[in-house]
C-alpha cells in the first residue's frame, strides 16, 4: 500500500513539474469583417446623426465630421489588460478639418480613461495620449502620413508601463521598417476594452487583432486562418489634443 501511495505523489510531482513547466500562450481576439456581424462591437456615447460605424467589402468604416469630435468603436472587457491591438487602417475621406485614425487601448468608457494611439493629419505627427477626465497627457513623434495609404497599426500597453506605437506603410515594399516609437507612463490605467478610432473623417479598417495573455481566443474573425504574432463622453471634444 506504501508503495503505490509512494508511487501515485510521484507521479502528481511529476505531473505538477511538467504543467509549470509548459509555456503560457497569450489569448487572440480577431475581428476580419468577412460577415455583417456587429454585436461584439459598441459605439461608445452613439451620437447617430454625428457618427457612424458600418461593414462594407470585408471592411469596416468608421465615419464622423463633426468638427471637433471624435468617434470610438470598441470592444472587450474592462479587464483586459497589458495586450497588443492591430489593424490596417486607410483614410479615404476628409472635410473641412485635418483627418485623424488610430487605436484606443485600456478604454473604461465613462470613466474616461484610456490610452489614444493617433495618426495625426492635423501636424503630421504620429501621438501617444493618455487621456483621463482630468489630463490629457500627449507625446508627439514626427511622421508624414499620406492620405491613399493602407497602414498597418500596432499598439501595446506593456505591464512595466511602456507604451508603444508601430506604423507600417503598407503601400512600401515589404522589408521597409516600420515607425515605431515609445512613451512611459510611470502611473499605468487600469485596463479596459480596445477599440479603433476615427475624427473629422471616414476611414476603412480590417484584420483587428488583439493579443494579450488575458485576452481570451475568439472574435468574429476566429474562423479565419491567420498567424498569430505573440507579444469625456463620445462626442469626446477632440479640441483637448489639439490644444496640448
Amino acid at each position: 500500500m506504501k508503495n503505490i501511495v509512494v508511487r501515485m505523489i510521484g507521479i502528481t510531482i511529476i505531473g505538477l513539474s511538467m504543467y509549470v513547466m509548459l509555456p503560457t500562450f497569450a489569448g487572440t481576439w480577431r475581428d476580419d469583417f468577412e460577415d455583417n456581424y456587429t454585436r461584439e462591437w459598441k459605439i461608445f456615447n452613439h451620437v447617430r446623426q454625428d457618427e457612424k460605424w458600418w461593414i462594407n467589402d470585408g471592411e469596416a468604416v468608421g465615419e464622423i465630421f463633426k468638427p471637433g469630435f471624435m468617434s470610438l468603436w470598441l470592444t472587450g472587457d474592462l479587464k483586459w489588460e497589458h495586450y497588443t491591438v492591430s489593424c490596417r487602417a486607410k483614410l479615404v475621406n476628409d472635410r473641412n478639418e485635418p483627418p485623424t485614425l488610430g487605436l484606443t487601448l485600456h478604454d473604461r468608457g465613462e470613466e474616461d480613461s484610456r490610452y489614444l494611439f493617433f495618426i495625426d493629419y492635423v501636424i503630421d505627427t504620429a501621438r501617444i495620449v493618455k487621456a483621463t477626465f482630468n489630463d490629457w497627457s500627449t507625446r508627439r513623434f514626427q511622421f508624414v502620413p499620406e492620405e491613399d495609404a493602407w497602414y498597418q497599426l500596432t499598439a501595446t500597453v506593456f505591464v512595466d508601463g511602456t507604451l508603444e506605437f508601430r506604423i507600417e506603410n503598407l503601400n512600401l515594399e515589404r522589408d521597409a521598417d516600420p515607425h515605431i516609437f515609445t512613451a512611459i507612463d510611470p502611473e499605468p490605467l487600469k485596463g479596459g476594452q480596445a477599440g479603433i478610432v476615427v475624427a473629422d473623417a471616414r476611414v476603412r479598417f480590417d484584420d483587428v487583432e488583439i493579443t494579450g495573455d488575458n485576452i481570451p481566443n475568439g472574435g468574429p474573425g476566429r474562423r479565419t486562418p491567420q498567424a498569430v504574432s505573440p507579444r469625456a463622453k463620445l462626442a469626446m471634444t477632440w479640441g483637448k489634443l489639439k490644444m496640448k
